[in-house]
């Protein structure tokens, strides 16, 4: 029997057709495929710049970049990692996709866990409406596709895709002393983050957020993320204005298999039994650690079973935290299994935000607050001392490393920053200080520290925490009165003596801020040599005394240290003299050289005497080897080198001291000293000994004396030989009355470098050859440098085949490279000094950017060092006097547009917005012999003393 099937293929094929277009009309209506969620999603996606103006808590002052996105728009609330929003102080703008930027304000960070909210001001953003991320209320599923909208590797708005693969990954590590989360179990995905996806919201085809991006492993091409139970607890409260309170045990837990915890005693029964009540769950919760001293410290043990809280069972960390939280500075009741005996306690719960540091000492440029939990738990040391985020200056100087712990300080047991505080405001400057401290290395051994007080180059300050303002305002302490002033008389015991090595001194110098090249805070040591016993007068190199700013010790024989002043630098050479009070030497005899100038020769009989590293005399006879031109590389940051000078040296010299060089007779010929010279990349400083002439040592006491300028015509010289100087074309005739002037000479001087801004740069070029200043002919660096000592000369040069006679003016130079230097926006400022002129071949115009401040708004827009600032807002900076006018009335967010040039003389422009609460502005002056801070914040200017 035939059928006829043909209506009844039809109406199957019909209801076909019409159950595919009614999928595709659902598909199409609804966000349930990527490119419509991730187009609908991703205008809630911030990509959040925060400078981080302190180091705090194991975090290093710094600016980054990383990502938020919004979950309240009402509010203006934003979501993002604990270490993004900071235990600390910050500052931060969120950036969203139309380039609109709004300024963000730390709301709340977890105590614990790596999430925290930002707010911003929803009617700040004009141009468009952001999305509001929904927090799923779904539980994430291991093969769940997702997405990652994110600002990965700093690029805005990059997404990834992948899919999640476990559940239950313990919370990533990040080394010890950095933050890590724990007590929580973290959510593992296949796919690859950067540093700059943080914060990033992990969402579901749905648009729903289903976790919070934290972290990564490259080397895996595996993410991990945050889940949302506490996050989405404390933004309800935040919401709501509610205050949020964690509690906590001061106890690390780990979520350890059955297998394990039936070795540590757990009984089938009892196994059987949690399976029951938690079968997704693999295991209980076991002590790891606890933070000594706390309220859980002897009770609990490490390798505890968690079972009940309450008499209820917890296998969760969500659960766990659920019942701490609700008992913070209660007690609560907990069992656990102790190598199989259940044993039961009542534990008090400490509430986090009593251990969380809210406060910060700022002193010798740095920073101190109460020890955290966080790392407490990295040293295993109770909650108590001071750890320092950031030791700089003479505590640094002093030993104390930064991430130490301060436990007792003058003599005084130190709890937190509140008991070194009042220590720190009743010790006056220049008093020395013991204390003691533990650090990471050596966490159970007890170190020692001395350390100096000293608040002449840095402010003394408390700043607490205030969420209302959104940054944390600071106190600033003055220095305590001298209350007890004594009056120092010379003791009859000190003899002046002839005995060279009682002339012989060790100096120690600090600087405490990177300027003139410099990187770093310095501290040098070397050894100085007394010229003048009467007046207390040393000569130091100035390798060792780096400029007038800083601070400068004497040491005589290893028994008495005695603060000392810097007196004169040498413009050009490598010299310093700094003085003393003589009244202060007690009991210590005292000598001053006997100079003799003459210029030394291969084979002459010198005896060195010197101070070996110990400070410990030492000699050597030998005789001089030869005399040559000291030539050192440039240093990639132009910093000063010694030029235009012969150096001694000596057949097999002791190079391990430093001192002078004796004749027979006793005199002094020269000194055998130090000088610096970068490595082979122009970076590194190391220093190597040298002799030079006593005749500059005379030279430099003469010009303190006098204060008269050296005169000099701004160029650096190098010697050639006379065949090249033929091969360029000079005639032979020159060349004969330039060795018949000076039989010794065996070369002749060219030009090397010109300081731009002299009036030798108007006439000399590299290459030319120096013949003659003032009809006399030269073939010596001291005889160019003697005959330039007026304000006008006649030089004579051979240049492209021609020889050349002009008037030319020298350069008056006094021994103050720089006078002022500003710390403006971070940055430390002065007017180009001498090596930048010469070596960088930079005019004397704008305001040199010395270095910078990571975490500052110098670092933030990039006024990075080796540019001059040389506008501002339309003004031309010439002069420190330029600079101080355009900024000093600039105002808290202020944006200033500023114009830099690099060595190139490329222009940049630049803007940069006003910190005053984290930077503020404030200048160094030169005046009277002495250096003098004024604040430019409408603080009174007091005396650096």
């Amino acid at each position: 029997m035939q059928t006829n099937i043909a209506p009844t293929l039809f109406k199957v094929f019909s209801s076909l057709a019409f159950l595919i277009f009614t999928l595709a009309c659902s598909d199409l209506s609804k966000p349930n495929n990527w490119n419509d969620t991730v187009k609908q999603t991703s205008t809630g996606v911030v990509s959040i710049q925060m400078d981080v103006p302190v180091s705090f808590d194991g975090k290093w002052n710094s600016s980054s970049y990383a990502t938020g996105f919004v979950v309240d728009a009402e509010q203006g609330i934003i979501l993002t990692n604990r270490h993004v929003v900071s235990p600390g102080p910050v500052t931060a703008k969120a950036i969203l996709i139309n380039n609109e930027e709004i300024d963000l304000t730390p709301l709340y960070i977890d105590p614990v866990h790596d999430f925290g909210f930002f707010q911003y001001t929803p009617s700040d953003i004009k141009h468009i409406t952001p999305h509001q991320f929904t927090l799923s209320d779904n539980e994430p599923q291991i093969g769940q596709e997702i997405r990652i909208i994110g600002n990965d590797a700093g690029q805005k708005i990059s997404i990834l895709d992948g899919t999640i693969s476990r559940l239950d990954r313990d919370a990533p590590k990040y080394g010890k002393g950095n933050y890590n989360d724990f007590n929580t179990f973290y959510i593992q995905a296949a796919t690859s983050s950067t540093g700059g996806s943080s914060g990033s919201p992990v969402i579901n085809v749905k648009g729903e957020v289903i976790a919070l991006n934290a972290g990564s492993q490259s080397k895996s091409a595996n993410s991990f993320f945050v889940p949302l139970d506490k996050i989405k607890l404390a933004l309800k409260k935040l919401q709501n204005k509610q205050t949020i309170t964690r509690g906590s045990l001061q106890t690390t837990f780990v979520s350890t298999p059955y297998a394990e915890l039936q070795r540590l005693g757990l009984s089938d029964e009892m196994s059987t039994q949690y399976r029951k009540l938690n079968p997704e769950l693999k295991g209980l919760l076991v002590v790891r650690s606890i933070v000594p001293d706390s309220p859980a410290y002897n009770l609990l043990a490490v390798g505890d079973v968690l079972l009940t809280m309450e008499n209820q069972a917890v296998a969760t960390f969500s659960k766990l935290e659920t019942y701490l939280d609700s008992h913070a500075n209660k007690n609560i009741n907990m069992s656990v299994l102790r190598r199989g005996e259940i044993l039961s306690f009542d534990l008090q719960v400490t509430d986090l935000k009593d251990i969380t540091p809210s406060a910060y000492l700022k002193f010798d440029d740095g920073i101190f607050h109460d020890l955290s939990y966080q790392q407490a738990r990295h040293f295993n040391k109770p909650i108590s001392g001071v750890y320092v985020a950031l030791s700089r200056y003479l505590f640094n100087q002093g030993g104390v490393p930064s991430r130490s712990v301060i436990t007792e300080f003058n003599g005084v047991k130190i709890k937190n920053i509140n008991d070194l505080n009042a220590q720190l405001k009743v010790i006056e400057d220049g008093t020395k200080v013991n204390l003691r401290y533990f650090d990471f290395s050596t966490p159970n051994t007890t170190n020692y520290g001395l350390v100096e007080i000293n608040r002449r180059w840095f402010e003394h300050s408390l700043c607490t925490k205030n969420t209302e303002l959104g940054y944390w305002p600071c106190k600033t302490f003055d220095a305590p009165t001298d209350r007890t002033p004594k009056e120092v008389k010379a003791d009859p015991t000190t003899v002046i003596t002839d005995n060279i090595e009682d002339a012989l001194v060790m100096v120690k110098f600090n600087s405490p801020y990177s300027i003139q090249g410099r990187s770093g805070i310095s501290s040098t040591t070397g050894t100085g040599v007394i010229v003048d016993a009467k007046k207390g007068w040393v000569i130091a190199p100035r390798s060792v005394v780096l400029s007038t700013l800083g601070d400068v010790k004497l040491v005589f024989k290893n028994q008495l240290e005695i603060v000392a002043k810097v007196e004169y630098i040498h413009p050009i050479h490598n010299l310093a003299l700094v003085s003393f009070e003589p009244n202060k030497i007690h009991n210590i005899n005292l000598a001053q050289i006997t100079m003799k100038p003459e210029n030394l020769q291969a084979g002459d009989e010198v005896l060195q005497v010197g101070l070996n590293y110990d400070g410990i005399v030492e000699y050597r006879a030998t005789t001089v080897d030869s005399t040559e031109e000291l030539w050192i590389n440039q240093y990639q940051v132009p910093r000063f080198i010694d030029t235009n000078l012969k150096s001694t040296y000596l057949v097999n010299a002791n190079s391990f001291i430093e001192g002078v060089l004796v004749n027979n007779k006793n005199q002094v010929t020269g000194l055998w000293t130090s000088f610096n010279e970068p490595d082979e990349n122009g970076k590194k400083s190391s220093s190597f000994i040298t002799g030079i002439s006593i005749d500059y040592v005379l030279e430099t006491i003469a010009l303190a004396t006098s204060k008269r300028p050296v005169y000099s015509l701004d160029i650096n010289l190098t010697q050639i030989s006379p065949v090249d100087a033929l091969q360029m074309g000079l005639s032979n005739d020159w060349l004969n009355t330039l060795m018949s002037n000076n039989p010794d000479a065996q070369k002749l001087l060219a030009i090397y470098n010109v300081a731009p801004v002299s009036a030798s740069a108007d006439i000399f070029k590299r290459g030319d050859i120096l013949l003659a200043i003032n009809d006399k002919p030269v073939t010596e660096f001291r005889q160019v440098e003697k005959l330039s000592q007026v304000p006008n000369v006649t030089v004579t040069y051979f240049s492209e085949g021609l020889v050349k006679t002009t008037p030319v003016a020298t350069t008056p130079l006094y021994g103050q490279d720089i006078n002022r230097v500003f710390y403006w926006s971070g940055a430390y400022l002065h007017a180009p000094h001498r090596a930048a002129q010469l070596q960088a071949k930079v005019n004397d115009q704008g305001v040199y950017v010395a270095s910078y401040n990571y975490g500052s708004p110098a670092t933030r827009y990039g006024v990075y060092a080796m540019r001059r600032i040389v506008e501002i807002d339309g003004t031309p900076i010439t002069t420190a006097d330029d600079f101080l006018e355009a900024v000093k009335n600039k105002q808290h967010q202020e944006t200033v547009i500023i114009k830099t040039l690099d060595f190139n003389n490329i222009p940049k422009i630049t803007t940069l917005r006003m910190d005053n609460n984290y930077w503020p502005f404030y200048e160094l002056i030169y005046q009277d012999g002495d250096w003098h801070r004024v604040n430019h914040l409408n603080t009174p200017a007091h005396k650096l003393n």
